[in-house]
């Protein structure tokens, strides 16, 4: 095998193991269930995913920069990205297809702010 292969090889593995240690490491943060908890979960799993969006184009611009020597280099340097790319659109397409549908009057409509009433009958001190 030859010396790029397995350079664009190595960055496949590793971009898998950031990508499934990013959904790993959001579910072990333990805590109330809460929105700061939400948030660290959060926090922790858009960074990893943001290393693994990097060292996805990473691998395919080394793919692309190295599609002459052989095809086969070039679509495994892709395939990160192209998963991670599948991955957001079904994401995002389930969340807007498949999301509850409600009509105007079942949305949320925030209480009135009420102030408590003016007691005018006593004089103040």
């Amino acid at each position: 095998m030859p010396r790029k292969m397995k350079l664009v090889l190595l960055l496949v593995v590793i971009w898998a193991v950031v990508f499934m240690a990013s959904i790993y490491m959001s579910t072990r943060i333990e805590g109330p269930r809460n929105i700061d908890t939400g948030f660290r979960r959060l926090d922790v799993l858009a960074r990893y995913q943001v290393i693994a969006f990097a060292v996805a184009v990473i691998s395919a611009a080394i793919g692309i920069a190295w599609r002459r020597d052989a095809r086969r280099i070039m679509l495994v340097g892709l395939a990160p990205l192209l998963v991670t790319c599948v991955l957001i659109l079904v994401i995002v397409g389930a969340t807007l297809f498949l999301g509850p549908r409600l009509a105007p009057e079942e949305a949320y409509k925030p209480p009135k702010p009420t102030a408590p009433a003016a007691d005018l009958t006593q004089p103040s001190q």
